[in-house]
């Protein structure tokens, strides 16, 4: 054990390198970009420490061995109750579950219940910057879902969930309302019964990030157990002791939260610091990577993402820092912070406000020497009605802080700036002393202008089949012009909606709904409501819309943008719904397209009848069913490629028989069930089509 460690203490401040590796190596499932960064930096280590490069080896080789994990579904029918969040129980049995029951007002922690049910096997939209449900999952531990039909308990056991429930349980009976939602947040982190309004604020301003019980809370802890140990002038070793049982007993207390566990094994670290020669880098990097290899998934939880890189950054712009007076600390701790988590930051709440980091010092001032201290306080001593006033206060300045910022509002589209701007932020601290870094400045104003005005300054020219399951919608981008064809379902999650303002795209010039059923239309509303829509196309006047102007579009009817022009080739006014469908035909980029809703073989024949045209890129019809692309329609417009909108369905879309007659006809066949989102992109100046697809854990496919 000495020689390892006398080993290890020989790459002392180096092996931050290994965080850098293990994050590299698991984005490196879904990022080419991270590929490359990965070879480059082992490629460095090779050059510079063989020993470096060994132990990241050994790393990425455990990681690899730990990603399977909650791959591997086991079936169960029995668990014990380690979480209520009213009709959702989270159960412990080889892994955790989560179980849908319709009432769970008599179960409590604890109850060992036996159960039937249906396994949920969750269908994704593989949209980028969409809610991934299934990683979510993974990234917290999830190995399965059920829908449970009946249920009974067989047993009690005692749990160490129970802790903090008890707590909670005993501050809701002896504190009012408000005083006891306080006090489980900043001493259990448990954000249950927090306005929204105020959570809303929290975000716009900053200082969401002073809701998580985290380093600053375990700061206080620490700094007032140590006042108490030093007046019974116990032996350094003890008193360590001491400390290390208080912040176990915390951690139990406040159900292992992620951002306290990682400051405490912090903490315990730092307290051994004398023993060798280990930076804080070094010790943070050990703590991350245990993280990491106990779930490597934890990579995509945000609040696992935030803590680290928040953490890394602090401790590697000490120098920036220097010996200021405290204040002017907080205030570039909190610009550093915030610089940090831009990018994450953008992508989630979309804005960023101005003021932030003038607000940050005066919150972080207000919860570390008011609200913080006094929920602690009010434990030991009957001040409920002052930590009242503190509360109305508190949230009356964030309400005002809000109405009194200014935002900046763009988000983060490509991940290839996200990589420029965050290795800028590197540079940038690590050559701080140097004129380097005027360099790294400068990559990161880059890239936040970049990002901010791309589709302005960036011709481009794409048609991307994004990924809504069992429905259709399509994104049409001309250099600034956008059109979306249908929008799918209604999404409680907006995936599409995220998507749109994700890209930095605020506007539609069209939305066309080709035709009125659920799966084409359900999300024009919430589209309509959240972002600035120009034109309405529809094929029929419909009660959906009447408060927003619509266009009926009719055969021969054109529109379009720029040299991009599509025009209607159907008017049917069947009773069939389908057969209504607008049908667009058009050249995009290097190709002429057909988009042809739900029509059936009716509508089919009478376009055969009444066109004849040149076709590159067929939109097949209805799903892929069988009522819809017959073998003439396919023979008289011959086409190279198809695209189908599909997803898990009880239809049988899309029908063999249709698959088979593509097939014959020597089609490249493109599914969203398959591929997930797909796009083809065009370069103008080339003249050239790319076909990639985007699946959520792999990485991008390319097709030319």
């Amino acid at each position: 054990m000495k020689r390892l460690k006398t080993i290890l203490l020989f790459d002392s401040s180096k092996f931050i390198h290994l965080a850098l590796v293990a994050v590299l190596y698991l984005l490196t499932r879904t990022s080419y970009l991270a590929i490359v960064l990965l070879i480059i930096e082992l490629v460095f280590l090779f050059k510079k420490s063989r020993n470096l490069l060994i132990y990241s080896l050994i790393l990425m080789a455990i990681l690899n061995l730990r990603l399977p994990i909650y791959n591997n579904f086991h079936d169960v029918d029995s668990g014990v109750i380690i979480a209520i969040d009213e009709d959702r129980l989270t159960i412990s049995k080889s892994g955790k579950y989560y179980l849908y029951v319709k009432d769970s007002s008599n179960l409590k922690l604890g109850m060992e219940i036996a159960f039937e049910g249906q396994r949920i096997v969750s269908d994704r939209k593989n949209i980028m910057f969409g809610f991934d449900y299934q990683r979510f999952l993974k990234a917290n531990n999830i190995v399965g879902q059920y829908n449970v039909t009946s249920f009974k308990v067989i047993g009690q056991k005692k749990v160490i969930q129970m802790i903090p429930e008890t707590i909670k349980v005993y501050f809701d009976e002896y504190y009012d309302d408000d005083v006891s939602t306080y006090m489980k947040l900043f001493i259990l982190g448990d954000k249950e019964g927090l306005d929204e309004d105020i959570v809303s604020g929290s975000r716009k301003i900053g200082i969401s990030h002073l809701f998580a019980v985290s380093g600053m809370h375990l700061g206080l802890i620490v700094v007032a157990i140590n006042a108490i140990l030093k007046r019974f002038y116990l032996k350094t070793k003890t008193k360590n002791i001491i400390l290390v049982l208080c912040l176990v007993a915390y951690n139990i207390m406040t159900g292992f939260l992620l951002s306290i566990m990682r400051a405490s094994l912090l903490s315990i670290c730092l307290l051994r610091k004398s023993d060798n020669n280990f930076s804080n880098t070094d010790y943070l990097t050990f703590i991350m990577i245990g993280f990491l290899i106990y779930n490597p998934y934890l990579i995509y939880n945000i609040g696992f993402v935030l803590s680290f890189l928040i953490s890394f950054s602090i401790i590697l712009g000490s120098d920036i820092f220097g010996s200021e007076k405290k204040v002017i600390q907080v205030m570039k701790i909190g610009a550093l912070a915030n610089l940090v988590s831009l990018p994450i930051i953008m992508n989630l709440n979309g804005s960023f406000g101005i003021f932030n980091i003038f607000y940050n010092v005066l919150f972080v001032y207000f919860v570390s020497v008011l609200l913080l201290p006094m929920a602690f306080i009010t434990l030991i001593i009957p001040l409920s009605k002052l930590y009242q006033v503190l509360i109305i206060g508190f949230e009356d300045l964030i309400e005002l802080s809000a109405s009194l910022n200014f935002y900046l509002e763009f988000h983060f589209s490509f991940a290839w700036v996200t990589y420029i701007y965050y290795l800028s932020l590197l540079g940038y601290l690590v050559f701080f002393k140097e004129k380097k870094k005027q360099y790294f400045t400068l990559g990161c104003i880059i890239s936040i202008f970049l990002t901010w005005n791309y589709h302005s300054i960036v011709p481009s020219t794409f048609v991307r089949m994004i990924d809504v399951n069992q429905a259709e919608a399509i994104h049409i981008h001309h250099n600034t012009c956008d059109i979306l064809i249908d929008t799918g379902k209604s999404d409680d999650y907006d995936s599409l909606i995220k998507y749109f303002q994700n890209n930095n795209i605020d506007n539609l010039d069209y939305l066309v709904i080709t035709h009125m059923h659920d799966d084409h239309y359900g999300e024009a509303s919430d589209i309509i409501n959240n972002l600035d829509v120009k034109h309405l196309l529809t094929n029929q006047i419909s009660t959906e819309f009447f408060d927003f102007k619509q266009t009926v579009l009719h055969r021969g009817d054109s529109f379009g943008c720029g040299n991009l022009l599509l025009t209607n080739i159907n008017e049917s006014k069947s009773e069939n719904e389908n057969n209504n469908s607008i049908v667009l035909y058009g050249r995009i980029g290097i190709d002429y397209w057909l988009f042809t809703g739900d029509i059936e073989k009716e509508v089919e024949a009478e376009i055969i009848h009444n066109y004849s045209f040149e076709l590159d890129v067929l939109k097949v019809a209805h799903h892929g069913s069988d009522t819809s692309s017959s073998p003439s329609f396919l023979d008289a417009f011959k086409s190279e490629l198809a695209l189908i909108s599909v997803g898990a369905n009880y239809y049988g879309h899309p029908s063999e028989k249709v698959l088979g007659n593509l097939k014959e006809r020597n089609y490249r066949i493109f599914r969203t069930d398959e591929f997930g989102t797909i796009t083809f992109s065009y370069i103008p100046i080339l003249n050239v089509r790319i076909i990639d697809s985007f699946y959520f854990e792999k990485r991008r496919a390319y097709y030319f």
